[in-house]
């Protein structure tokens, strides 16, 4: 008996379509095929007649076609007559897996000859502000597609290592988690993946997809593109190309990074393709939940392998094992550790260990060692108490930020080592404080008593003042020479304006002469004649020359308006680094340029371009840094509502009341 559909069961249907074009055809006949308007020969009839208008005509070509229609099926029946119909027979498959594994087969191994520059690069790339290439960088690094870096879950597992869950091509129920090696030092690689996630937005991209593969394939389709340009740009010269249809930044993130990875961190007793598929998450789970290696990508993990410069096949493993701090073998492949003496008990005399302890201790040593003690008399003796495993994570996490790594009993060790410092000196802090503040009471008090003493003697001065009264024919006296300086200050006032009248200059009428006027012998006086000249009693009236006020120096002004529009300019800037730093949103954040600044300067008079471009020389540093910081790169501002932005800057922190008048551009 069939079970009853669900509610949304078209929908679903739907969601399994590869293409737009796809997703119609399912939706439309399927419903049909269901209320029986189709049969199942019509309905595959339809099928044929729509691959064949759309030139797919080979069995190769129609595949994932096909494919996709039958698990539209399953979601109807998973037993429906229609999919024997729809599908490609075992005999069509068996061809198509033959053709696949001759092109495999027909392709040659490429050599990489300086992982370190591949890596240098790569980590390089993590700090732009360009998402696309900081997806490049870590295509590198963790070897994973941009759906995965964006979707999935990591966190901290050890310094070269991350823990990795929500694979791309595992099913929505297998919750499954990994551990995978960085070529580059894992916080750094966390710090850029956290960033990564913060930055772009896929909030939207999760909620339009109604199932989690949907997301991952719309993720991929909106964001892998820019990425594979930026792994073309970058890693082109150091990592060669293949013939094949797969470009790239496909072979960067799957056969590059394994490549280097097994190189680098493979323990030698372990095959490399072994290693591969586990750090690839490539394994089947069993009914029992354990994982099962699957080798069945393999040919496509050994595209490339480490080459010594001579045409030959490197062909070492784990050649930084033992060489690199904090380095150790991945949990897949860390041998176990020994178990306890019988005769032993465990919880008086073990230290508390975890997995990793091991191969850390051989290849850190400790404090003790490394000061020359003799171990045999510090030793100390341990038990083993119950511990969140978690919280034992959570202090490698914290020990190893600090470069302290060793054996669980060590990190809890220092741990208790750091808290009685903080303590000692939080103490210490508390008693330097009481003395502080017990100096401060004393010099306000100190103060407070001079004050008074001020206060008593400015009123003492005021009833003084109250008790003395003014002279009154001396008051009279002064107003009327005030009076006698002003007439004096008039006339000698009116007797210069003629002397300058005279002189050709100085007065609002004077300036240069008119075409054809001939200036007065007076006006080309010497300085000497003019410093012994007495000046008439009288007002001398101006010669009848009409003349106009000489240009003020350009210079002079356009300094003046350069300087008020810099200050201005320079405060428009300070408000956006001000709103982006306040905004959570990485969509509400303008990457600052001339447009924006302009954009913005238009509502207070500072568009004066080359004012703009000084200020923006002058703190290229800072702004490059706040782009750094919150990834605003070049295109950046293209994905955002920039009047909205601008017209919030503009009302919130310009405090300007035009604010609705900004307009990008």
């Amino acid at each position: 008996m069939q079970a009853a559909l669900s509610p949304d069961w078209l929908d679903i249907a739907t969601s399994k379509g590869a293409t737009k074009w796809l997703k119609q055809f399912i939706r439309f006949y399927l419903a049909q095929l269901q209320r029986g308007v189709l049969s199942s020969e019509d309905f595959a009839d339809e099928l044929n007649q729509e691959l064949t208008s759309r030139f797919l005509k080979t069995d190769a070509q129609q595949k994932n076609y096909r494919s996709n229609v039958v698990q539209a099926l399953k979601v109807l029946d998973s037993n429906h007559p229609a999919i024997a119909l729809v599908s490609l027979s075992t005999e069509q498959y068996r061809v198509l897996n033959d053709q696949q594994k001759e092109r495999v087969a027909d392709r040659e191994t490429r050599f990489i000859h300086d992982p370190e520059a591949i890596v240098a690069m790569a980590t390089q790339l993590l700090t732009r502000a360009e998402w696309s290439e900081v997806g490049a960088g870590l295509a590198v690094l963790i070897g994973r597609r941009i759906s995965e870096i964006l979707l999935s879950g990591f966190a901290w597992q050890s310094p070269w290592s991350l823990q990795f869950s929500q694979m791309a091509k595992k099913s929505e129920d297998a919750r499954v988690t990994i551990e995978i090696p960085t070529l580059a030092p894992a916080a750094i690689v966390l710090k850029a993946t956290e960033r990564l996630q913060d930055s772009l937005g896929i909030e939207d991209l999760k909620l339009k997809s109604l199932t989690e593969r949907q997301a991952k394939q719309a993720v991929n389709q909106k964001y892998s593109y820019a990425i594979a340009d930026k792994c073309n740009q970058h890693f082109s010269t150091l990592v060669p190309a293949r013939s094949d249809k797969d470009n790239l930044y496909t072979h960067i993130f799957r056969a590059v990074y394994a490549t280097i990875a097994a190189h680098w961190y493979c323990p030698p007793n372990i095959p490399e393709h072994q290693f591969k598929a586990a750090i690839q998450g490539h394994f089947t789970l069993s009914k029992a939940g354990k994982k099962l290696p699957n080798y069945a990508a393999r040919s496509h993990y050994d595209d490339y392998a480490i080459g010594d410069g001579q045409g030959n096949r490197d062909g070492r493993l784990g050649i930084k094992l033992g060489h690199v701090q904090g380095l150790q073998i991945i949990d897949a492949f860390r041998p176990p550790t020994e178990e306890l003496n019988e005769t032993e008990e465990p919880n008086e005399t073990a230290a508390i260990t975890k997995p990793e302890d091991t191969a850390i201790a051989a290849q850190q040593p400790t404090h003790q060692e490394a000061e020359g003690v003799d171990m045999v008399q510090v030793e100390k003796p341990t038990k083993r108490p119950n511990l969140y495993a978690e919280d034992l994570e959570r202090l490698a996490a914290l020990m190893a930020q600090d470069g302290i790594v060793g054996t669980t009993a060590d990190l809890f060790h220092e741990l208790l080592n750091t808290y009685e410092r903080d303590k000692e000196q939080q103490q210490q802090t508390q008693i330097t404080t009481i003395g502080e503040v017990a100096q401060t009471f004393n010099w306000f008090t100190r103060e407070i008593e001079a004050l008074r003493g001020h206060i008593a003697a400015l009123e003492k001065a005021q009833e003084t003042f109250q008790t003395h009264q003014p002279d009154s024919e001396q008051l009279t006296a002064l107003q009327a020479e005030n009076v006698q300086l002003k007439s004096q200050l008039h006339a000698t006032q009116k007797q210069l304006d003629g002397i300058q009248a005279l002189l050709g200059g100085g007065s609002k009428s004077t300036g240069a002469t008119t075409a054809g006027a001939r200036p007065s012998t007076a006006a080309i006086a010497t300085p000497e004649a003019i410093a012994t000249t007495t000046p008439p009693k009288t007002p001398v009236p101006s010669p009848e020359v009409v003349t106009s006020p000489p240009p003020a120096p350009k210079t002079t002004t356009q300094q003046r308006d350069r300087g008020g529009a810099k200050a201005k300019v320079e405060n428009i800037i300070n408000d956006i680094i001000n709103w982006n730093t306040a905004q959570e949103d990485n969509h509400k954040r303008l990457r600052i340029s001339v447009s924006v600044i302009k954009s913005l300067g238009v509502l207070v008079g500072a568009t004066y371009q080359p004012v703009i471009q000084d200020v923006l020389e002058e703190q290229a540093d800072a702004i490059e840094a706040l782009h750094q910081r919150f990834m605003l790169g070049t295109r950046h501002n293209v994905r955002v509502d920039k009047d909205a932005v601008l017209q919030a800057i503009a009302r919130d922190y310009m405090g300007v009341n035009n604010w609705q008048e900004a307009k990008y551009g």
